[in-house]
């Protein structure tokens, strides 16, 4: 199944699963922190045409409200930048990588 985030982005279940255990691997270790899911997609130079997510903890600090999404049962930040970038398009996990299609 797939989920349309308020901001446009998708994600599949898959991705909501493998978010929860990824959480439940490293959250302990990374309390007052949020999920940050990010994604980079290069327009020109060197690596034109190359993109890459990635999710990693970031700190609360300056983050606000509107920014948070909850995806499955983790909350997750999403930038200006990557919801403009993800709009409408679908985050999933293929081996164990986050892909976007």
């Amino acid at each position: 199944m797939l989920e349309r985030l308020r901001c446009g982005v998708i994600v599949t279940d898959r991705f909501k699963d493998w978010l929860g255990e990824w959480r439940a691997r490293e959250g302990a270790a990374n309390f007052g922190f949020v999920a940050e899911l990010s994604y980079v997609r290069c327009v020109e130079g060197a690596r034109a045409g190359q993109a890459w997510a990635s999710v990693v903890w970031r700190p609360l600090v300056g983050i606000r409200e509107h920014e948070i999404f909850v995806i499955g049962e983790v909350k997750v930040y999403l930038s200006r930048q990557t919801r403009t970038a993800l709009r409408d398009r679908c985050v999933d996990v293929k081996d164990g990588v986050v892909t976007v299609i």
